[in-house]
Formats: structure tokens, C-alpha cells, sequence
């Protein structure tokens, strides 16, 4: 367990705790100093890389999960020491924040989570939770099977509710958080799209605040050559102050408009996010997203061809 981040509520990181103890039947070890506070991050830069530092370097740690996001892995970038986690490959898990974590960890060559923090494992439904188990314990069947009418089978993909521009597509997932992609452009971890599905989601943000991530991607080239892209959740993105933006305007439609400009295969309404229904998604690995032009050809999806751990 690790806090690249901000700090953390007590009560609901031990009670994820105990899922990771009682659903998954792991041993979950952390440093004494892990709920240290200093200001809005969880330790100064020091305790939280010396943390990150031990975790990778563990033989014994199958996986660095992240207690919760907020802010500060954008700090640990610049001494990441990305090749500790390459020899035995280990599995970093983490929404949110951590995103800057799996961007670095992505262009690696290493596959991670985006997946719920431990302070979020405790609200999440039971489906989130046997989708992990499956996603993480290398349950999932590269290619399928499907189930009847499309639906992937239990962590070997995902669902979205909307087609943005319809096609299909395969490459590496890719993405996280919209806010943190696009304030890594113009660093050495600028997001490099090319080939890629790319994920996005996002909470709290205004629409206009949407379009200019989206935008500054688009303009740094970090888009270009992008394969498909999967929308996830948008959560209170709409907008509700006054001033010079559209008051009826909603972060989905600004984001649904921009992501067809891009003119590639494209969905949203995956369930990955702020949301209690936080599904996992394998960043790094390869998947396939069917963007439907009828109901015939099933639903929306992203289908994992590669899982977390193959």
C-alpha cells in the first residue's frame, strides 16, 4: 500500500483493507508512516518516494496500490525509477492522481490498473468487485469469449452506453484522468497516443474547463494518430456558475463534440471513474473497441485481448 498523493480518510482505507483481506484473500503491508499529513499531500516528496521506492523494490509485492488520489504523483515522476517494477513484473493499481504514475509506467513497456483506490474499495457493488477479482487473478481469455449478444464475459471488457462515431479499432489502452494527460503535455511524459485507444474521465470540471484539456492535447500533438477513444465517467462535470459559460451545458456534450472531430471510432459511458461502479481497465494492454452503427452488432465496448497479467 502506498500514498503517492494526497492523505487519506483512516476509516475507509481500513475498510478497504479488509476487502483486499477478506474478498481477495491478499496480505496487504505498508510503511508506519503511510497516514502521514503534511499539508494536502500524504508526507512531504521525500517519505512518499523513499515509500514508492520501497514498495517497487519489494520482491515479494505483487502489486503498489494506491490508497487514494488527490494530488502529488506528478512530483515522484522525475525519480520514478520506472525499471524496478519491470524485474519481476509487478501490477501498479490506482485511479485518479496515480494517472501520472501510469502514464510514466505505460511508456515503460509495463501494464497497470486503473482501477479503484483502497479508500474506494469498500463502496464499490459487488460487480466491480468480481470484474476486478477477474481482471487482477488473470481470469480474462484473450479475444473472449463473449457472452450473448456482444457482452463481454466477467474481466475480459467493458460496456458504454453511447456510440460517438461508430467503427472498431485495436491497440494499447491508454489514458486516465483528462485533467492529468493534459498537464503532462510539454513534459518528458507528454502522452504519446499514436496507435492507441485512448481512455478518458474526469470529475468536477466544468465543460469549458473540458474542451481546454481536450484542446491542449489536440494542439501539443499528443492526439495525433490516436486509434479510438473510450469516454468514461464525467462525473459533476456539468456547468453550474454564471459568467461567459453556457449555462446548460454538459462536460458528455463538449466532450461527445470534440472526440468526433477526431474523426476515429469512439464511445462513452464505459463505467471507470469517480463513481462507486469503478470498473477496472488494463492501461498498456491491448484491447479492441466496437464502436456499433446498429443495435445488431450488440453494444458498445472494450473488449481486453490482453489482461492485466498476460
Amino acid at each position: 500500500m502506498v500514498a503517492p498523493s494526497s492523505p487519506f480518510d483512516a476509516g475507509s482505507f481500513e475498510a478497504g483493507l479488509e476487502v483486499l483481506r477478506s474478498r481477495f484473500g491478499l496480505r496487504p503491508r505498508m510503511r508506519d508512516d503511510i497516514r502521514t499529513r503534511t499539508g494536502y499531500l500524504a508526507g512531504d516528496d521525500a517519505r512518499r518516494l523513499r515509500e514508492w521506492i520501497e514498495a517497487a523494490s519489494d520482491p515479494e509485492a505483487k502489486a503498489i496500490w494506491c490508497a487514494r488520489g488527490g494530488y502529488g504523483a506528478l512530483r515522484l515522476l522525475p525519480r520514478l525509477e520506472t525499471a524496478r517494477l519491470l524485474h519481476p513484473p509487478r501490477l501498479v493499481v490506482g485511479f485518479s492522481d496515480a494517472t501520472a504514475l501510469h502514464v510514466a509506467l505505460n511508456q515503460a513497456g509495463l501494464v497497470t490498473v486503473h482501477g479503484p483506490v483502497v479508500t474506494q474499495l469498500s463502496k464499490l457493488p459487488p460487480e466491480a468487485l468480481d470484474h476486478l477479482e477477474a481482471l487482477l487473478f488473470g481470469q480474462v481469455v484473450p479475444g473472449g469469449p463473449p457472452r450473448a449478444g456482444g457482452v463481454p464475459a466477467l474481466g475480459n471488457g467493458v460496456l458504454g452506453t453511447g456510440v460517438i462515431r461508430p467503427g472498431e479499432a485495436t491497440g494499447p489502452l491508454l489514458g486516465g484522468s483528462l485533467t492529468l494527460l493534459a498537464h503532462l503535455c510539454g513534459t518528458p511524459w507528454r502522452p504519446r497516443l499514436g496507435g492507441a485507444v485512448l481512455f478518458i474521465e474526469d470529475v468536477g470540471e466544468k465543460p469549458y474547463r473540458l474542451d481546454r484539456y481536450l484542446t491542449q492535447l489536440r494542439l501539443s500533438g499528443a492526439l495525433d494518430g490516436v486509434a479510438a477513444v473510450c469516454v468514461g465517467q464525467l462525473t459533476d462535470c456539468s456547468n453550474g456558475e454564471t459568467g461567459f459559460d453556457d449555462p446548460g451545458a454538459s462536460g458528455a456534450e463538449v466532450v461527445r463534440r470534440l472526440v468526433r472531430e477526431l474523426d476515429v471510432p469512439a464511445i462513452d459511458g464505459v463505467s471507470a471513474g469517480h463513481e462507486s461502479m469503478n470498473l477496472a481497465l488494463p492501461l498498456g494492454a491491448v484491447v479492441t473497441l466496437v464502436a456499433p452503427s446498429g443495435l445488431a452488432e450488440g453494444p458498445p465496448r472494450l473488449l481486453f485481448d490482453q489482461g492485466a497479467t498476460t
